[in-house]
């Protein structure tokens, strides 16, 4: 959710007035933009919605963290029911003399394809958000095409041959919408016809920028016959300033750690010398996958910070997270361990970081690429295997490691992937650094991020105009 908010952020700077819908339970997300769209006088509403109770879903249930995998498309589908509070908004909007007035257009994530049925009945374009970068837009519009042929062929590769070369991925490898999908099933089906409608709608904003992703782009746009716009990386201005960043402290949660101690102990290390090891806010590692994670770091002797994950309410907290007997003690003055939340791009912007572990989530993988730091790669799930492709073999900025979400890694395997990461003349580093320059430039006024920001907006006021 967050790239979505920066999202409204930029668009209210650069001068339109939006409504951001979202459940109860999501409330507090928006608090961080709303504060800063007051102090700023920009103009930003929040629409409070409660999501009704879905059968199959646990009470209350109203984002991915609260459900294990297999209840995703359920969850999806139950967003549907959001669809007649925002049609008896969208009127009252009509008839009152308050607030912003009805929209011109509706913004909505790719996941919630059914919004473009909902915008053409209120007579308004839908523009789809992708979270995610161009590489994986049209992978995804690739599969949902063509599902569920691509699915149930006999071959144990998927092959996607409408990108501009030839990609293919083993079927463990898809998307775990993709192997969710079973034909016939109605939650299935919906989410297929939902994914479907995202080709229809009437443009594409992507968090990514050109100097990264151009040619898919340029692909997914005469393929799809929309118009396409990168407008990434989508980050606060901070991230950008040197002198603003320690104000990223608490970006999408609070900290679990005192600023200052693991910012003193970054300052102790030595430029590009610390491996940052995190998996997202999802992944948690079982004690054998730590007992051997916590093997490789020892051998390679590299300053590291790793952030250990607790296991979610129903996982045995005694079979996941838990490192060897002495390991810690160990590591004193090597290595720092942060147990929850991790200061992310906090962490990332230090010069002392010279290389990410990483699970290849799209935030992560952007954060890297945008504050020049080159990845490790161990994709475990989602859209992570396309991600790390994209990474190691198209833009050469990482270094594969591992992939599975239960696969032990090897001790052997890290020490050569960290030996190769942190080589001062390797082309991951050089790389890495190009595209921080390039993904600063993007977003810079005149930048291409920015002048595609800027043509947006004008398509929007222009709907304004005819609106009037």
């Amino acid at each position: 959710m967050i790239p979505l908010l920066d999202l409204t952020h930029t668009l209210a700077c650069h001068g339109l007035s939006l409504t951001v819908l979202t459940t109860p339970q999501n409330q507090s997300l928006l608090d961080p933009l709303l504060h800063k769209a007051s102090t700023e006088g920009l103009s930003i509403q929040p629409l409070i919605i409660p999501l009704p109770p879905t059968e199959g879903l646990p009470p209350g249930c109203e984002n991915l963290a609260q459900i294990p995998l297999h209840l995703f498309f359920l969850l999806m589908q139950s967003f549907k029911e959001l669809a007649h509070p925002i049609e008896h908004w969208f009127q009252q909007q009509k008839n009152s003399d308050y607030g912003f007035g009805p929209p011109v257009c509706m913004i909505s994530d790719f996941f919630l394809g059914w919004t473009y049925d909902t915008a053409t009945k209120l007579g308004i374009p839908r523009i789809v958000f992708h979270p995610c970068g161009a590489f994986d837009a049209f992978l995804h519009y690739s599969l949902w095409k063509y599902m569920p042929g691509l699915m149930e062929s006999d071959d144990d590769k998927v092959h996607f041959p409408e990108l501009p070369h030839p990609v293919s991925f083993a079927k463990h490898q898809i998307s775990s919408l993709g192997q969710l999908y079973k034909r016939s099933d109605p939650v299935s089906e919906f989410i297929r016809y939902s994914m479907n409608l995202n080709v229809k709608s009437w443009g594409n904003l992507i968090n990514t920028f050109n100097d990264l992703e151009a040619v898919y782009m340029d692909h997914l746009h005469r393929v799809s016959g929309r118009p396409v716009w990168s407008v990434g990386p989508l980050f606060p201005p901070a991230v950008f300033d040197p002198k603003q960043r320690r104000t990223m402290i608490e970006r999408g949660k609070p900290t679990t750690i005192n600023e200052s101690v693991f910012l003193q102990w970054l300052d102790s290390r030595g430029e590009k010398s610390v491996i940052y090891i995190c998996f997202g806010s999802q992944a948690c590692l079982s004690n054998k996958q730590v007992e051997e994670m916590a093997a490789g770091l020892e051998t390679t002797e590299e300053s590291f910070i790793w952030v250990i994950r607790d296991p979610p309410s129903g996982m045995p907290a005694d079979e996941y997270g838990v490192l060897p007997q002495g390991f810690e003690e160990r590591m004193e003055g090597r290595g720092l361990i942060i147990r929850g939340w991790a200061p992310q791009l906090l962490i990332l912007s230090h010069p002392s970081v010279g290389g990410f572990l990483s699970h290849c989530g799209w935030n992560s993988t952007l954060e890297s690429i945008t504050l020049g730091v080159p990845l490790i790669t161990w994709p475990m799930a989602a859209d992570q295997y396309y991600n790390a492709r994209l990474l190691v073999e198209y833009l050469k900025v990482g270094v594969r490691f591992c992939e599975g979400a239960t696969t032990v890694p090897n001790r052997d395997d890290w020490r050569i992937a960290v030996k190769r990461l942190l080589a001062r003349e390797g082309e991951e580093m050089k790389r890495a650094e190009e595209l921080s320059k390039a993904a600063r430039i993007a977003v810079q006024e005149g930048g291409t991020s920015y002048r595609n920001i800027e043509a947006f907006v004008s398509e929007i006021k222009k709907l304004f105009l005819q609106a009037s």
